[in-house]
C-alpha cells in the first residue's frame, strides 16, 4: 500500500492491517496512533511527511520502520519497544521535541542518521539503569545533532 500526497488525520493499526508493507510519501499526518500495538507485522515507511503526533508507546516494530526526511513536531514517547527482526532505521529527520526510548529492547540494527533532535533523545542514555535500552545486534548512531545520550527520563 502507498499513501503519497495526502492530508491524513490518523493513521492507526486498523489502516496498516493485511498489508506487508505500508508507504506514507510526502503526507501531512496528524497522528500516527499505533499505541500497545505488539507485533507490528507490517513494513512500515514514512518518507517525506509532517507528522504532529507520534504515538509508538509499547508498539514492536516486527518487520522495521524506516523514517527518513519527515518532521515530527511533538515529543515522542517510545517505551517498552524495539523487538525489531528487521532494522530500524530514521535518517534525515528533524524532531523539534524529546524523543523517549525507555526500556526498549532491539533485536536487529537501530540505526539514526542525519537527523536534527532539537530537545534531544536518550537512545544511548540511562546508562546503568534497570531501563536502560538494549541492542542485541548493536547500533548506527552518525552525524545527528543534538545529544543522543540524554541520562534522564523526560516526563512527556
Amino acid at each position: 500500500m502507498v499513501k503519497e500526497n495526502q492530508n491524513i488525520d490518523i493513521l492507526n493499526q486498523e489502516d496498516l492491517s493485511g498489508h506487508n508493507t505500508y508507504k506514507l510519501i510526502n503526507c501531512l499526518i496528524n497522528t500516527i496512533d499505533l499505541v500497545g500495538v505488539f507485533d507490528l507485522n507490517v513494513n512500515l515507511i514514512i518518507e517525506n511527511c509532517i507528522i504532529n503526533n507520534l504515538e509508538i508507546h509499547s508498539c514492536w516494530f516486527t518487520n522495521g520502520l524506516s523514517l527518513k526526511n519527515t518532521i515530527v513536531k511533538k515529543p515522542v514517547d517510545y517505551q517498552m519497544g524495539g523487538h525489531n527482526i528487521k532494522p530500524i532505521v530514521i535518517d534525515g529527520s528533524i524532531f523539534t521535541g524529546f524523543v523517549n526510548f525507555f526500556d526498549c529492547q532491539f533485536e536487529n540494527v537501530i540505526e539514526l542518521r542525519n537527523n536534527i533532535f532539537e530537545k534531544g533523545t536518550n537512545l544511548l542514555g540511562n546508562k546503568g539503569e534497570g531501563f536502560e535500552n538494549s541492542f542485541a545486534t548493536g547500533w548506527l548512531v552518525e552525524n545527528n545533532v543534538g545529544k543522543v545520550d540524554v541520562n534522564d527520563v523526560e516526563v512527556l
